[in-house]
């Protein structure tokens, strides 16, 4: 905003750039410009990479509340730069298979029956997931986990970042794991 001028306790203002909505009782804060923060496009994703071993964290909220969330939209992440977070840094937002047997709709894919009827033992998922067969049985935790998208760290805190989401595979989803890139420092 512009301040056009003031009055006793009031100041007259005009709205030159917006990301949101104003409301009446929004806090108004002097200005500060913050260093812009280049992204690129992922040049390879290796959806099915395995951890390296590097700084881990978990995204806990989203801007607005969204639980499903896709590229450029922002997210909280509960690592910061105590942990050697900076402007710029890349994570990339991954998710494990076991999480797909707790959810409702995606645990129907465990469900489904398999495609190829001359199959003689069909397998069963886990040992505690679903109905048991004869065939063998694929433990769900032993699948790897899958990359779903790539995340830049737009400001940091001491223990937090907020990140805008630059390439999703799929739904990144509030609770996924994040990794600091195996290609950043």
């Amino acid at each position: 905003m512009k301040v056009l001028d003031t009055r006793n306790k009031t100041v007259v203002a005009q709205v030159e750039f917006s990301c949101d909505t104003i409301l009446p009782g929004d806090v108004a804060v002097p200005f500060a410009e913050k260093p812009p923060v280049a992204f690129h496009p992922p040049a390879k994703f290796d959806r099915f990479a395995p951890p390296s071993g590097r700084l881990t964290g978990r995204i806990l909220m989203a801007k607005d509340f969204d639980a499903i969330l896709g590229t450029g939209m922002k997210v909280y992440m509960n690592v910061g730069s105590n942990q050697g977070v900076k402007l710029g840094s890349y994570f990339r937002a991954a998710r494990p298979y076991s999480d797909d047997a707790h959810d409702p709709v995606d645990s129907l894919s465990f469900k489904a029956s398999i495609g190829e009827d001359t199959q003689k033992k069909q397998p069963s998922y886990g040992h505690h997931l679903l109905m048991r067969s004869t065939g063998p049985t694929i433990e769900v935790s032993d699948l790897p986990r899958r990359g779903v998208g790539e995340i830049v760290v737009i400001g940091v805190t001491p223990t937090t970042s907020t990140g805008m989401i630059t390439f999703a595979l799929e739904d990144i989803h509030i609770g996924d794991d994040v990794e600091l890139d195996g290609e950043q420092q």
